[in-house]
């Protein structure tokens, strides 16, 4: 189970790589520690997430929250004695919390990668070298940060 969440750990900060950047297939695996013909199976699933980056984690966070309130409104505004979720409402609602919690525990990684890649984004601007030295560290703080969530 262990080598699942790696691996599944993996996959995530490789779709991070994939979205996020502009690097080579064989770039991303190299960094991740997969092989360039597992990230090209991988890529394949994120092809039309690239039509999504424009929504951002609070975004989504934010419309989730809204898709429970309007639930919750539509469930209250019902008779009284009948203002209990149905089979579907109590589905819905649970895969929308799961979908909450998904996105609060994908925060840490994806925070850690955004905050670098901003900062080395302009980092490449100033000193090319010294942008290539601190995305190796982030690299590697990454990889322990998955090894943690473990």
């Amino acid at each position: 189970m262990a080598k699942s969440l790696e691996l599944e750990q993996k996959k995530e900060w490789a779709k991070l790589l994939f979205l996020k950047e502009n690097i080579t297939q064989q770039e991303i695996a190299d960094r991740v520690g997969v092989s360039r013909i597992t990230i090209n199976k991988w890529a394949k699933e994120w092809e039309n997430l690239k039509l999504n980056l424009l929504q951002t984690r609070e975004e989504r966070i934010s419309s989730t929250l809204a898709q429970l309130d309007e639930l919750d409104r539509s469930i209250a505004d019902k008779e009284a004695g009948k203002r209990y979720p149905t089979a579907s409402e109590a589905d819905i609602r649970r895969k929308l919390t799961a979908d909450l919690e998904a996105l609060e525990q994908d925060a840490s990684i994806r925070d850690i990668y955004n905050v670098s890649r901003g900062l080395l984004d302009w980092l490449r601007q100033v000193d090319l070298a010294r942008a290539k030295e601190l995305s190796d560290y982030f690299d590697a703080y990454i990889k322990e940060k998955l090894k943690w969530a473990k």
